[in-house]
């Protein structure tokens, strides 16, 4: 009896040393374009394990199974997938996606593609935008822009909502961008997920409670000077460009 409980324990012994010897460190450089690239997202595949590139565009990534595929992906770049093969060092170089670059974006005073753009803008299209059941046109985006947070007040339908780019930029006075619909800024008080109180008080609403959510094509988020230098003061926190479909 004795006899047989060791030989299992050894058993098991045995196997818990093979996989974690399997699971190893893999680190590598990621470059592009002539240059390093950081930013980039290193995801094992089929898993949530990854990193994120440095300045140097350098990652490294634990727990690593020796037959596992590494997922290479940045905006602006075709990714790729690598298998591992045992390989401790794995170094890449991501090639320019063409088609993405020549993609083409509102940023306010006309039309351009990615790779001429020369300010801070991100655009999402209709077949980017989240799913499920959405109630108001910004849920489309939210979580899809890197640097805007999304919040409303309540659940209640055209609740106040609080869209912030590149965060809080002063205490006490508004913080909400300029929203321009179908080239059209759009002006009004109240737009805050913060309502006012006191005598005469009134409850924040959502500005862009007249749209349906169906009916808009892309939106486009300018986050830095480059809203300033097109719209003056009033996009000083940035702009929401919203596109809505036409016939055809």
């Amino acid at each position: 009896m004795k006899i047989n409980f060791l030989k299992q324990l050894t058993f098991l012994f045995i196997m818990l040393s093979g996989s974690i010897i399997s699971a190893q460190t893999v680190s590598g450089n990621v470059t592009g374009d002539g240059g390093p690239l950081p930013g980039v997202n290193v995801l094992v595949k089929g898993t949530s394990n990854g990193a994120a590139t440095d300045f140097d565009g350098n990652y490294i990534i634990d727990n690593v199974g020796d037959d596992a595929i590494l997922e290479f992906s940045f905006v602006g770049f075709v990714s790729q997938d690598i298998s591992v093969n045992e390989q401790s060092v794995i170094n890449v170089e991501l090639q320019t996606d063409s088609q993405a670059l020549d993609e083409v974006v509102i940023i306010g005073y006309g039309t351009t593609t990615v790779k001429d753009a020369t300010g801070a803008v991100a655009s999402v299209k209709a077949e980017d935008f989240n799913g499920g059941v959405i109630a108001a046109p910004e849920q489309l985006i939210q979580g899809k822009v890197a640097g805007v947070q999304i919040t409303q007040s309540s659940g209640e339908p055209g609740a106040g909502i609080a869209i912030r780019i590149r965060g809080t930029t002063s205490v006490r006075s508004n913080n909400d961008p300029l929203y321009v619909v179908d080239g059209v800024p759009l002006s009004g008080q109240n737009t805050s997920a913060e309502s006012t109180s006191g005598v005469g008080s009134s409850s924040a609403t959502n500005p862009l409670s007249f749209l349906n959510p169906n009916d808009i094509e892309s939106m486009s988020v300018l986050k830095d000077a480059s809203a300033t230098a097109i719209y003056g003061s009033r996009g000083a926190n940035g702009v929401v460009i919203i596109t809505t479909k036409s016939g055809k």
